[in-house]
């Protein structure tokens, strides 16, 4: 153990009462405090009361102000957020009249293309008659020639849908 005696030593006691000791210097305290005050009861009395009173107006106003604080920050934010909103509702919106344009668009280019592929069908169907008619010179004999169709070209007239 001489090789411990150099190091200082660390006792720890335990005391009960912790709770009774800090009681008692309350009231001890409290009776002090009645003696030795320069006022009366109902002078004290009336000072606790306007503090009090000073102290929840003063309390009363921070919270009015944050409040209106927070309700002004509320205000702009539903503000901004609705603006953003009325500028998606917009730009949607017109892309939607684009897109309704450009069907509309194709809808009328692919009846015009039908009704044009079918005046040409029956352009040459009416030609093909006359022909046959002047190849079988009115005597009722088989035609000489057939027609026959290899290749149908349309013109592509709808414009540019991607725009």
């Amino acid at each position: 153990m001489d090789e411990y005696d150099d190091l200082p030593a660390i006792v720890i006691e335990r005391r009960g009462g912790g709770l009774g000791a800090f009681v008692w210097g309350a009231l001890l305290g409290a009776g002090a405090a009645l003696l030795l005050a320069p006022r009366s009861g109902a002078e004290t009395q009336r000072e606790l009361r306007g503090a009090a009173r000073r102290l929840r107006y003063a309390a009363e106003g921070r919270v009015n102000e944050a409040r209106e604080r927070m309700a002004g920050a509320v205000d702009r934010t539903r503000g901004r957020v609705t603006d953003q909103l009325s500028a998606v509702r917009e730009s949607v919106e017109t892309r939607v009249e684009h897109a309704r344009y450009a069907v509309e668009t194709g809808r009328q280019a692919a009846r015009q293309a039908r009704d044009d592929l079918r005046r040409r069908v029956d352009e040459a169907k009416e030609q093909y008659r006359e022909g046959l008619a002047v190849v079988r010179g009115g005597d009722g004999a088989a035609p000489a020639a057939e027609l026959v169709v290899t290749e149908s070209v349309t013109e592509d007239d709808a414009g540019d849908l991607a725009r």
